[in-house]
């Protein structure tokens, strides 16, 4: 035999593979079997992964010996499903033949789909975490119609039993990207020497301890409401800590309050981000009630209003995600934000809600005395989570383009839902159906407030010019 020879006959597989992934003629006699084309072509899948984890963790990264183990898996039930669907077929002394023809596909749907992902992060129009899931669909789709043509012309089969086993195949071959965490072979490391996949290095004891501490400090800072004006206070709740956006966004909306509605001395605000975990307190159930509270002292209750803002993930059974790992938060319900504001006895209320699924708190919130706005309806998601940005497409929708433009809590839901609609259209996403309850005492609360920032405003302009 010629010493080239398996390395000829790979390089054939990998071309036949490639002209059957693209659709284009090919013969099964163009495939050179045997366990040792097996072997190779192995050997060439595994080091596409290889490959592609080090860049993409580079440079500064470190082998995670785990991904062997999820890799071995990964093959493991590979050829378990090839195995079933041989023998189903009383061809199993063909394996050999059917596993290069699988492994033969690999290369070119390897490549095509990281140059695909590659355009998906450097585009800006879509949000990343959206355009990844529409590329892992598109590969998936790819994947499995051409391994529904080898499936069909291997055992000569009609469509409903190729459909069949293309189905079972999948089931198989794709469970443990939906069931099981994926470990991949390199790991970055984190600016804080921490590792991606691994809790951040929080002294969990200590960030509990120092919570009382936090909000004690935060709240010492806060000053009373003015006799005879409405005063707004403002309580911000940044509830998941995997993505910053809700920090950000949280940050960024008291920040207007702050500025746009004379908030200052009267703001607080309670994070769930491992950037924040030593200066201010956890988002969590006791803090919110905490603040709730300890703001409803602050105030006075027949002039002021308090501004509740929550932003994180939503369930489709209306609960708010308070995660912060390694810490066990329980999650939010409207329940325990109705509990809060009662015991509290703050009757004025603006509550925000960005998240989704959102529109399930107004049935249990609303009332006479209350404002209530979500990003959502309780059967629909929000948009613009899964990223580091500033704002949701809700918050920047409503709080950049609308609050700060009309300083009028309900004519900026009504730009805001606009501008949603719009952008959620545009970018082929099933409306999210913003909600507002404005009950009967508070719209003639907020006109009149409203009223009084214009006045104020217009008075500090003046004694501004004249100073």
């Amino acid at each position: 035999m010629h010493p080239f020879k398996p390395l000829i006959d790979l390089v054939k597989n990998i071309l036949a593979g490639t002209r059957a992934a693209m659709f284009m003629p090919v013969h099964l006699w163009q495939f050179k079997s045997g366990y040792l084309q097996v072997c190779l072509l192995l050997v060439v899948s595994l080091g596409l992964s290889f490959i592609h984890d080090y860049y993409d963790t580079a440079p500064d990264h470190f082998f995670n010996p785990y991904g062997l183990s999820y890799q071995a898996l990964l093959y493991l039930l590979f050829f378990f499903s090839l195995s079933l669907i041989a023998v189903c077929n009383s061809r199993q002394q063909d394996l050999a033949k059917l596993a290069v023809l699988f492994l033969s596909i690999v290369p070119v749907i390897w490549l095509g789909t990281i140059c695909t992902l590659t355009i998906a992060k450097e585009q800006t129009y879509f949000d990343p975490f959206y355009s990844n899931w529409a590329v892992f669909i598109i590969y998936s789709l790819w994947y499995l119609v051409v391994s529904a043509r080898l499936f069909k012309r291997f055992f000569y089969l009609r469509f409903p039993l190729t459909l069949v086993y293309t189905l079972l195949y999948a089931a198989i071959n794709f469970a443990p990207l939906f069931l099981l965490p994926t470990e991949p072979l390199w790991y970055p490391k984190q600016k804080d020497n921490t590792q991606v996949g691994t809790a951040p290095n929080i002294d969990i004891e200590s960030v509990y301890y120092s919570q009382n501490n936090l909000l004690e400090k935060l709240s010492a800072d806060l000053v009373e409401g003015k006799q005879a004006q409405t005063d707004l206070f403002f309580i911000g709740f940044a509830g998941d800590a995997d993505e910053d956006v809700f920090m950000n966004e949280a940050i960024a909306a008291q920040e207007i309050v702050k500025n746009y509605f004379d908030a200052y001395g009267r703001s607080m605000i309670l994070i769930n981000n491992s950037n924040t975990v030593d200066n201010i307190p956890l988002a969590n159930e006791h803090n919110l009630k905490y603040s709730i509270n300890k703001v409803g002292k602050l105030m006075n209750k027949e002039e002021d209003i308090l501004f509740l803002f929550l932003t994180s993930h939503g369930s489709e059974d209306h609960f708010l995600s308070a995660n912060f790992p390694p810490f066990k938060l329980n999650n939010i319900n409207a329940g325990h934000i109705k509990q809060a504001l009662d015991n509290s006895g703050i009757k004025w209320r603006i509550i925000i809600i960005s998240a989704c699924y959102s529109g399930g708190f107004i049935e249990p919130l609303a009332g006479p005395s209350t404002l209530l706005i979500t990003a959502a309806s309780a059967e629909r998601n929000s948009f613009g989570c899964g990223h580091d940005g500033k704002y949701t497409y809700f918050g920047d929708a409503y709080f950049e383009k609308g609050l700060k433009q009309s300083r009028s809590f309900v004519k900026a839901f009504d730009q805001a839902s606009k501008i949603i609609f719009t952008k959620e259209e545009e970018e082929g996403f099933k409306n999210s159906e913003p909600q507002i309850s404005v009950g009967v005492e508070i719209k003639i609360k907020l006109i009149d407030f409203e009223k009084e920032l214009e006045a104020k405003s217009r008075l500090n302009w003046a004694s501004t010019a004249e100073g």
